[in-house]
């Protein structure tokens, strides 16, 4: 058996349409069709590789987010430890400013790693924790 990728992560939100304006709007991903049989109250997201599929929270098995941001907050590990799924990006600079524009809270970074790895976080609408990172050139 050999892993080939990672088809889709699936995250349970509130508002599924407060969570489109984030990832599409705001990130820049697109919605893409259903199969009319897939009835749970959600959308399907994606980007070149990237795939995330939203869950309505009244249709899920538990509710949206991660662990309590005041736990994370008072952790001693730094906050790339925790539970998060990560976005690759070509453009940290352009991130920033778009991040900086529609006031979402840098929580982490941006961080230059060994071999010039630049990995910054924020949370999404439900406090899912996203790391972005942008590879070396």
């Amino acid at each position: 058996m050999e892993i080939k990728g990672l088809q889709h992560v699936n995250i349970v939100v509130k508002d599924v349409d407060a969570s489109r304006k984030f990832y599409c709007d705001i990130l820049g991903m697109d919605e893409k069709p259903r199969h009319p049989s897939f009835q749970l109250m959600g959308a399907w997201l994606h980007k070149n590789g990237a795939e995330i599929h939203l869950i309505q929270e009244d249709h899920a098995t538990h509710p949206p987010g991660d662990i309590s941001v005041d736990y994370i907050e008072s952790a001693t590990n730094e906050l790339s430890s925790s539970r998060h799924f990560c976005l690759v990006i070509d453009d940290t600079d352009d991130l920033v400013l778009i991040l900086e524009e529609n006031n979402i809270a840098i929580v982490y970074g941006p961080v230059t790693r060994t071999g010039g790895l630049i990995q910054t976080y924020c949370y999404d609408p439900d406090n899912h924790l996203i790391e972005f990172s942008e590879f070396p050139k």
